[in-house]
């Protein structure tokens, strides 16, 4: 319910998070990505959303929640970012998302 940073030699350098539901909270983080800026993409798997911190660990924003409609997630597994689109992979909806890096809902 964490995530661990390591430095390039692979030694520990620091975490951040806990187990929770709040903004700096995880329940189950399942996977992450960097954007072009260093900024840190985090898909929660249990609280269906998408978390953005910086490269140090500072909260930024919380994208989406739980839901089938457009723009919201369930069960989110995979992110990708690529020319500053973030994709998804839910899980809980067969779908893949898209997302701009702000959060805003694409398709």
């Amino acid at each position: 319910h964490r995530i661990q940073v390591l430095n390039s030699d692979l030694t520990y350098s620091h975490s951040f998070g806990k187990q929770g539901s709040s903004p700096e909270q995880f329940k189950h983080p399942y996977d992450v990505t960097f954007d072009n800026e260093g900024y840190l993409y985090v898909a929660v798997i249990n609280n269906h959303c998408i978390k953005k911190f910086t490269s140090t660990g500072q909260y930024i924003s919380t994208f989406s929640s739980r839901g089938s409609n457009p723009g919201q997630i369930k069960f989110p597994v995979f992110i990708i970012i690529d020319n500053n689109l973030l994709y998804v992979s839910e899980l809980g909806n067969n779908r893949i998302s898209i997302f701009d890096t702000n959060g805003c809902f694409i398709h």
